[in-house]
């Protein structure tokens, strides 16, 4: 009797398994060496820095039949011209109106105000609202609604 030969793998194909292995190791190594660097070095153009957290409330005060309205930081963050691009209060009433704060930094008790000295005084049941913009104007958030009483 004859032995016959076993058919297992051939020693080609044993070889190409850690070749395979050793390929995907390095290309996990490498994307975990660019998360890394990306996190601990930061990415290029810096990140785009977030609004700043702010507690505010509104205040009206009639004026006639319409409404001055003045928006007051009561604490939070501090509101910058390195954090901020502008900070607006935008009343929508039919045609806009806004006070731009240009005056900087901002901290508990500084306020903004829609009068007469600004835009002028805001019609009952218009819907006010803080609007944060970026250092670079390419984002905007609201950080506080209000609405003038009816």
């Amino acid at each position: 009797m004859t032995a016959t030969p076993q058919h297992g793998p051939s020693s080609r194909d044993r070889a190409v398994t850690p070749v395979i292995a050793t390929v995907t190791m390095v290309a996990i190594t490498v994307v975990l060496a660019a998360v890394l660097g990306a996190a601990m070095l930061g990415l290029p153009g810096g990140l785009a820095a977030g609004p700043p957290s702010l507690t505010v409330d509104f205040t009206y005060r009639s004026v006639g039949t319409d409404y001055e309205v003045t928006a007051s930081i009561h604490g939070g963050e501090t509101v910058t011209k390195e954090n901020t691009g502008n900070l607006t209060l935008v009343a929508d009433s039919g045609h806009e109106r806004a006070a731009l704060k240009t005056r900087y930094p901002l901290t508990g008790g500084d306020s903004i105000v829609l009068s007469d000295e600004t835009e002028g005084p805001v019609p009952p049941g218009t819907e006010v609202r803080l609007v944060w913009s970026g250092p670079e104007g390419r984002t905007s958030v609201v950080l506080a609604r209000g609405q003038t009483p009816f």
